[in-house]
């Protein structure tokens, strides 16, 4: 029998002040990155643990997997006596990490602890924690190598999937039965297939770890768009799932040749795919042609467009409002990403970054601080020049609260106010994502409708489908909002699709007022104890049967 190996997230919980962490650290990309200042209507999502998933699933060895345990629960399945015990966390995460590798040394002192992930980048991290191996980079070598098993292997990738929790506040099992009850359809949307195409990036823009992890570039799971094909056929196949997000490859549209494989077997087999999540330099991205991106299923993609007063080289000679426009028309929805609090930023010109940001009308918006994450490029700079600020600790350390260098014009606090200033002045002037993303497809459906693809004009009678939803939908959201001038948007809006998809009902009216009622009770659940919702704890078996 093989060596017995635990893989295991840190633990919880999350997204409370406390000795191991701050309330800041909220394992949910939409909460925590996108959505966040957007009350009710912040989306709310669980993610397991991706890279550890992969990793199990290709060491041929017998693999616990534990995903979000409590300090008890860790402590329990760590009596059981695994030969390897490893632990994956990012900086913000160091205390746990260290506190988990105490209990390891006292519970189960006969196993070898490895660590990895980016918080592996911390500098001395081998001298102040007390562990046997760290694995820095792709895990699946590292381990294979560790475990004495062949370099070579047969990439199988796993079924994990993230899960839509609430929209506007409400359970999203408790909408699937409002709506059911009042005989509407709704497709069966909340589960994501998340799959790793790869890891990396070629860009290595300084401030990024991910281009300095990954043996500084870009290491491929899967080589061709057929192998991706059969991975998303194969799961529709097993679990319903049509919906795909393309997780850790920063640039996969990078690979042309990939892409247009998998765009040429999407379209001849007619799947009805979403790719609702993938990431791309936009000097990728402008190589195709919306229609053809909106064809392979395209529904979200996400562009660091980061600032004026900096052009990275991946956004030069982009034309970048014209590429969102673009990708809109067909309904393709964007996450811009903006940093704040660049050298070349003033309390006065970083408002022409984020009102050119927020001039495209992007569907999600993350306002993320300039991250001085140790390892990174950067990091070595301003080490060298004496601007780290080392009183802050590692937990405080990430892009969404303060800023932890020295700045010449904003000091940590002056970020703090200049961020949250930023994604409310997104939310107030641009509404809730949720009625972004609808009026997104609202606007692309005549383009998509009067195509010559037939695949487009699938899409253009899904989005026709939807509107019997997003008509209750904006009629609460109008009285959800905080702002009068935010309802009235809204309120336009809904009369625009009444007009061209037909007026509200009465059974209408009592989904929206249903909606609206589950949306106030939320508001005051949160008022009376806060948003945190603690990721579920899982366990999976691989390679031993268990699975």
């Amino acid at each position: 029998m093989g060596k017995k190996v635990l893989l295991t997230s840190v633990f919880k919980p999350c997204g409370v002040d406390d000795q191991f962490g701050r309330k800041e650290n909220i394992p949910e990309l939409s909460h925590n990155q996108l959505t966040h200042y957007q009350g009710i209507f912040s989306f709310r999502e669980r993610y397991p643990s991706l890279s550890l998933h992969i990793i199990g699933a290709n060491i041929d060895h017998p693999v616990t997997l534990l995903d979000w345990p409590t300090l008890e629960r860790f402590t329990e399945e760590i009596r059981k006596g695994y030969d390897y015990i490893g632990i994956s966390f990012i900086q913000p995460n160091f205390l746990k990490m260290k506190k988990m590798v105490e209990i390891i040394k006292e519970v189960s002192p006969k196993s070898k602890i490895i660590i990895g992930g980016f918080g592996t980048m911390i500098d001395d991290i081998d001298r102040i924690v007390d562990a046997d191996y760290i694995c820095r980079g792709e895990g699946i070598k590292f381990m294979r190598s560790l475990l004495g098993k062949p370099a070579e292997f047969r990439f199988r990738h796993p079924p994990v999937f993230m899960s839509v929790l609430e929209v506007m506040g409400i359970p999203v099992r408790l909408i699937g039965e409002t709506l059911r009850k009042l005989r509407i359809s709704m497709e069966r949307s909340h589960l994501v297939s998340m799959i790793a195409t790869g890891v990396g990036c070629y860009e290595k823009c300084d401030f990024c770890s991910t281009g300095q992890f990954f043996e500084g570039g870009y290491i491929p799971f899967l080589h061709t768009g057929r192998e991706i094909f059969e991975i998303m056929e194969n799961q529709e196949k097993k679990f319903g799932v049509k919906r795909f997000a393309f997780v850790g490859d920063e640039n996969f549209f990078k690979e042309e040749d990939k892409v247009k494989e998998l765009h040429s077997l999407i379209v001849g087999k007619e799947k009805d795919y979403e790719i609702s999540l993938s990431f791309s330099s936009a000097n990728h991205l402008v190589k195709y042609d919306p229609q053809f991106l909106a064809e392979m299923g395209l529904g979200i993609v996400w562009i660091g467009i980061e600032s004026k007063f900096r052009l990275y080289p991946k956004n030069l000679n982009v034309n970048l409002p014209s590429l969102v426009k673009e990708l809109h028309s067909f309904g393709i929805k964007t996450v811009l990403s903006s940093i704040l609090c660049l050298d070349e930023h003033t309390k006065e010109n970083v408002w022409e970054d984020i009102n050119w940001h927020l001039s495209m009308n992007p569907t999600f918006s993350q306002f993320a601080h300039l991250s001085i994450a140790q390892g990174t490029i950067l990091w070595r700079k301003m080490l060298k020049e004496n601007r780290i600020l080392h009183a802050i600790p590692l937990e405080d350390r990430h892009g969404f609260k303060q800023i932890w260098f020295k700045h010449p014009h904003f000091t940590p606090y002056e970020s703090e106010v200049l961020q949250k200033e930023a994604y409310l002045k997104d939310y107030y002037q641009l509404g809730p994502t949720l009625v972004r993303a609808i009026e997104v497809e609202y606007r692309a459906y005549p383009n998509l409708l009067n195509s010559k693809s037939q695949i487009l004009k699938r899409r253009a009678e899904k989005i026709k489908r939807r509107m019997k939803i997003y008509k209750p939908i904006l009629w609460s959201a109008e009285r959800l909002v905080p702002k009068k001038e935010m309802a009235e948007r809204i309120r336009t809006l809904r009369k625009e699709i009444e007009k061209d998809f037909g007026k509200m009902g009465f059974m209408d009216y009592l989904t929206g007022a249903s909606l609206l009622l589950l949306g106030k009770k939320k508001e005051i659940q949160i008022r009376l104890f806060g948003d945190v919702i603690q990721p579920e704890t899982s366990v999976t078996f691989y390679n031993s049967g268990g699975e």
